[in-house]
């Protein structure tokens, strides 16, 4: 009889266990497909904005050959190839300083790039820095997607 007690606890155990494997599954399942849709999101705003505000100078392919570039003093990067230039690495946060005017670049500083922080900050009417922020590191996380 202790055998029958035994498997049948044993069983009961491995289907618990069977079980709450499935809910962690399905439970991180879902987080990592949230955070898919939430990163998706981000992408498609930061184009949008690159749309709006980048496109004139960096051009539609933001290759750098947008209607401005040849007015301007120096001409536009070349920001599909920002990661190539490093060595295979896109560097986030440097690229966010630049596009909110934190950080130089050679030819930024002659005043040709605006400083987006504060442009957006005005023609946006956005108070909040946490605000302002999220736009740029979308614009960030779109120039990312469309790195050769």
């Amino acid at each position: 009889m202790k055998s029958k007690d035994f498997n049948g606890r044993f069983h009961n155990y491995l289907l618990s266990a069977f079980l709450l494997m499935g809910v962690i599954f399905i439970t991180s399942f879902g987080c990592s497909n949230a955070a898919a849709n939430k990163e998706k999101a981000a992408v498609e705003e930061g184009g949008q904005w690159f749309k709006s505000y980048c496109v004139m100078c960096h051009g539609e392919k933001a290759d750098g050959k947008g209607n401005m570039a040849s007015m301007l003093n120096t001409p536009p990067l070349n920001l599909t190839t920002i990661a190539k230039r490093r060595n295979g690495v896109f560097p986030d946060a440097e690229i966010a300083k630049i596009i909110a005017g934190i950080e130089n670049v050679p030819g930024h500083s002659t005043g040709d790039m605006p400083i987006w922080w504060e442009t957006f900050k005005k023609s946006e009417n956005i108070t909040d820095d946490k605000v302002l922020q999220e736009k740029i590191d979308h614009i960030v996380a779109y120039l990312k997607t469309i790195q050769q």
